[in-house]
């Protein structure tokens, strides 16, 4: 922190402004690589030594990855409980897709698990993806989403694509079942809608 700070006060304001991002992305992509190496190149699961060097080191970053991804986005936007609820949903997948193996003959509290952080992680970035949408396209200030709205959107998304999952996985997926789970979906957002009402309006910056 003492060199980054050195190096801003001789920087150029912009540079001084771009480099810490630079740094924090850097951060991101080097978490998320870890992690593929932890789960795909040296399948840390198959060591069955809790506190083994390979273990002890997946399990920090599992949770590192998605906190140096998540924490800044959730502070940014300022979405109440936002960052917690994305590093838990995503190092418990993490934790899951590793340890507990739920494709090979699981049982059904190894699925549900599997499902729930599935779906809670979907939701993390459906949740951006609806409310930048809402933000974006829809330009009266009273018909924008606000985080309320988006969250909800972001797990009915969520639910519906964990269901095709679940559907496949049963062998039952065809376009009758797929059509019938979003018509399903569809109905429970309008009919939240028409039980919330309008959406509130973004919360002014203080």
């Amino acid at each position: 922190m003492e060199l980054l700070r050195l190096l801003s006060g001789r920087c150029p304001p912009l540079v001084a402004r771009v480099a810490p991002v630079l740094l924090l992305v850097a951060s991101v992509i080097a978490a998320w690589y870890l992690v593929y190496d932890m789960i795909v190149v040296r399948d840390v699961g198959a060591n069955p030594a809790f506190f083994a060097g390979e273990r002890l080191l997946a399990y920090a970053v599992f949770i590192l990855a998605p906190a140096l991804t998540f924490l800044p986005i959730g502070r940014g936007l300022r979405i109440p409980l936002y960052d917690l609820e994305a590093v838990t949903a995503w190092s418990t997948l993490f934790f899951t897709i590793t340890f507990i193996s739920p494709g090979q003959s699981p049982s059904w509290v190894a699925l549900l698990l599997f499902a729930v952080a599935l779906t809670m992680s979907l939701a993390t970035i459906f949740t951006l993806i609806s409310y930048a949408v809402g933000f974006r396209l829809l330009t009266r200030r009273s018909q924008r989403y606000d985080f309320v709205r988006a969250r909800r959107e972001g797990y009915l998304g969520a639910i519906f694509v964990v269901g095709c999952v679940l559907l496949a996985a049963l062998s039952l997926l065809t376009a009758v079942n797929v059509a019938v789970l979003a018509l399903i979906v569809i109905t429970l957002e309008v009919l939240l809608l028409s039980w919330t009402g309008q959406p509130s309006r973004r919360p002014a910056e203080s």
